[in-house]
């Protein structure tokens, strides 16, 4: 959806679009990856030195409550914010080199299903990052434990 599909949708639905709204929407929608606020804040801060970090924030939780945003919570870090207007989706997140990769939530279904049958829960997964290893590295592993080189010998 473009920007101004997503302002169009907004006003209809009766939401108040400031400047400020669309700017910090505009930043995240175009990053194409996970911001932290305070990313979000240092690509706006060139061309709108009077927006705050308190204000995108606001912005971000706002986004979030609209349906334009989602957070996503790495680990100890602070929150990343990515555009999510559309398929719900989840993340494979590599916690030896970083790399990600989105999964479709059909997927978790069958999770979905255990966890209702199970215990009657109905579990909404909105935006779930999940934590592992890669094949990259779990492959450059396996390779360096043939050679009998242990992942402290390869830091050293």
């Amino acid at each position: 959806m473009s920007h101004s599909d997503d302002a169009a949708a907004l006003r209809q639905q009766g939401h108040r679009l400031t400047p400020q709204r669309l700017i910090v929407l505009d930043v995240v929608k175009r990053s194409g990856r996970h911001l932290t606020a305070e990313e979000i804040h240092a690509a706006v801060l060139p061309q709108h030195p009077y927006i705050n970090i308190a204000t995108v924030y606001r912005t971000l939780q706002w986004l979030q409550e609209v349906g334009l945003v989602a957070p996503l919570a790495l680990g100890n870090g602070p929150l990343r914010y990515e555009y999510t207007h559309g398929a719900v989706h989840h993340h494979l997140i590599c916690q030896e080199c970083g790399h990600e990769s989105e999964i479709g939530d059909d997927i978790l279904d069958t999770l979905k299903g255990h966890l209702l049958a199970r215990y009657g829960f109905a579990v909404q997964l909105n935006h779930l990052a999940l934590p592992g290893r890669c094949v990259f590295c779990r492959e450059r592993a396996n390779h360096q434990e043939g050679n009998g080189v242990s992942s402290t010998q390869e830091q050293v």
